[in-house]
């Protein structure tokens, strides 16, 4: 039997305008090239759209990102995000039951923590519905850009 690679990368992006909410989604292996890349590219999608902050980021279908990436996105990519937007950001994750093993780790939750400093806010969850579910109900609580998340 022929060894097999894993799926091609694809990335797609989309903006929702009924809901105002950026849709981005992986498939494949991805580098951590190709997710510094990408996440420059929903920046400026979401800075055409009217600086959207609300962001669905389904990632079940690509591999989990590397504990590097992780530190440049708590730093780093938060920081540049806080200030091209200049106002709370809300990433729903729509996560894959195997990659749930992932988020309880301290890595994660640090990273987590470290966001809040640039109004970054991340949550988990197992299905597209229940993330555009709680970005509906942020955006409702965050008209003016000023209110803290809720879960």
């Amino acid at each position: 039997m022929p060894a097999t690679s894993p799926p091609a990368h694809t990335f797609s992006l989309a903006y929702d305008a009924r809901a105002q909410q950026l849709l981005a989604c992986w498939r494949g292996h991805v580098t951590d090239n190709d997710l510094y890349a990408e996440y420059a590219e929903l920046v400026a999608s979401a800075e055409a759209h009217d600086y959207c902050r609300f962001w669905v980021l389904d990632i079940r279908a690509r591999s989990w990102h590397s504990a590097a990436f992780r530190h440049w996105f708590s730093n780093e990519f938060a920081a540049a995000a806080h200030a091209a937007l200049r106002r709370p950001l809300f990433l729903a994750y729509v996560v894959s039951p195997d990659q749930g093993r992932y988020i309880n780790t301290p890595g994660v939750q640090t990273s987590q923590y470290n966001c809040l400093a640039y109004d970054l806010y991340t949550f988990f969850f197992d299905s597209e519905a229940a993330a555009r579910d709680w970005l509906a109900h942020q955006q409702a609580l965050n008209v003016d850009g000023q209110t803290s998340p809720t879960t």
